[in-house]
């Protein structure tokens, strides 16, 4: 259920941009208590699909141009979700989408709760680094305040959830457990069975696809890079130490 009947010419244009072009965007400028702030009101009608937040990167004008950028993405049949990384977003960056708290929908997004008539909608936070790509929630982030709406989650890695991660055929499709793992000082991770070398045998996946598989894993969340973790079987504890 959407609203159809405006009650002013500002709900009239938006009610004309969602038929028209699919969404409409809203600008709040910075204040005392935050920075300006955009975000969309009718990708989730009109594509089924979050709407787009996004705070703090430069003025309303500069970031209307990145969510109209993202929901032409999204026309395309892009997908993006909670702790999803894309790098189609800002030139030389990446940016990570976080699930916004519901709680949070009456402080920002009013628009929203008056065009789908109550919270009955999904939000997207796009999250952006700092110059070192560094994002708000690691501790070497630097950057102007950029606040995190971010629902409380149970993924416990830094990285994305579609991050490409190194492993093996006989992980993925035999089965074989996880028993080596490394954290690459360039940032790479690996999971291996420890059962093959052979080049042939390695495959690329997400790393989400690996924790669905293989939940223990993320005992290793907080692995450092240059370093790996061997266990003899799966229930056995981790061993960690510096690669050499």
């Amino acid at each position: 259920m959407v609203r159809t009947k405006p009650d002013d010419e500002s709900d009239r244009k938006l009610l004309a941009d969602v038929v028209d072009h699919g969404w409409h965007l809203v600008g709040i400028d910075d204040d005392d208590e935050g920075p300006a702030y955009v975000f969309s009101v009718g990708l989730f009608h009109t594509l089924g699909h979050p709407e787009i937040c996004l705070f703090g990167l430069g003025s309303t004008t500069t970031m209307s141009q990145i969510i109209n950028g993202i929901g032409d993405l999204i026309k395309s049949g892009q997908t993006f979700e909670d702790w999803h990384e894309s790098g189609e977003i800002l030139d030389g960056y990446a940016c990570m989408f976080r699930s916004v708290n519901p709680s949070l929908y009456r402080e920002y997004f009013g628009y929203d709760l008056w065009f789908y008539e109550g919270p009955d909608f999904p939000m997207l936070q796009c999250v952006w680094p700092d110059r070192q790509h560094n994002y708000p929630w690691n501790a070497e982030f630097n950057s102007q305040p950029q606040p995190v709406l971010a629902s409380t989650s149970a993924w416990q890695f830094k990285e994305a959830k579609n991050l490409g991660v190194l492993t093996t055929i006989r992980v993925v499709e035999a089965g074989e457990p996880v028993l080596l793992v490394t954290h690459d000082e360039d940032g790479d991770w690996q999971f291996l069975c420890g059962t093959t070398n052979d080049p042939k045998q390695g495959r690329l996946v997400g790393l989400d696809a690996i924790v669905d598989q293989h939940p223990s894993v993320v005992e290793l969340a907080d692995l450092p890079m240059g370093w790996r973790a061997e266990r003899e079987a799966p229930g056995k504890p981790w061993r960690r130490q510096k690669q050499t």
